[in-house]
C-alpha cells in the first residue's frame, strides 16, 4: 500500500489460492496482511484456515478485536481465567460479525473447510498474550485439548 490513489482489493481467487495454501500448511492457516505496519493505528488481518487448525487461546489486555466472517463457519469461544469454557457463538451466514471485548480470554475452532475471516483491532501491534493453561501451538498436547474444545 504505498500510493494513497489505489485500492487495495482481495478477490475471490487470493482466499480460494490462500485456502489451498493453508490446505497444504503444516498450521493449517494462512494470512494477509491490509496494513502497512505494525504502527498502523488498525491492525487489519484476513485470515484463511481448515478444519484442525490450533488457536490457542488467547487474549489482548488492551485491545479489542472484531471478527468478520467471510466464507465457511466456525466457533468462537470464550473462556474463564481458569481455562472453563463460558460461552460459544457459532460464526456462520447467522452471526457473520463478533467484537471480543479487551481482556476477554478466547479462542477458535474452524468447523467448515477453507474458512476466512477478517480480523480487526487497534494498533499499534501489541503481542498476543497466549493462556498459560493451554497448550503452546506445536506441543504434543495441543492435538488432544483442541479435539476437546470441539467436543466440550
Amino acid at each position: 500500500m504505498s500510493n494513497v490513489d489505489e485500492f487495495q482489493a482481495v478477490y475471490r481467487a487470493t482466499i480460494a489460492e490462500m485456502a489451498r495454501d493453508a490446505a497444504r500448511s503444516e498450521r493449517k492457516r494462512v494470512h494477509l496482511l491490509l496494513h502497512a505496519g505494525h504502527h498502523d493505528q488498525v491492525q487489519r488481518l484476513m485470515i484463511v484456515m481448515q478444519p484442525g487448525t490450533y488457536v490457542r487461546p488467547h487474549h489482548h489486555s488492551r485491545q479489542w478485536e472484531m471478527l468478520v466472517l467471510l466464507q465457511g463457519r466456525g466457533e468462537l469461544l470464550s473462556f474463564h481465567a481458569d481455562g472453563e469454557i463460558s460461552a460459544r457463538v457459532e460464526m456462520s451466514p447467522a452471526t457473520p460479525v463478533v467484537q471480543i471485548p479487551a481482556g476477554a480470554w478466547h479462542g477458535f475452532v474452524v468447523l467448515e473447510q477453507d474458512t476466512a475471516v477478517i480480523e480487526v483491532k487497534p494498533g499499534p501491534y501489541q503481542p498476543t498474550e497466549f493462556a498459560e493453561w493451554a497448550p503452546a501451538e506445536g506441543d504434543p498436547k495441543a492435538p488432544a485439548f483442541q479435539q476437546s474444545l470441539a467436543s466440550r
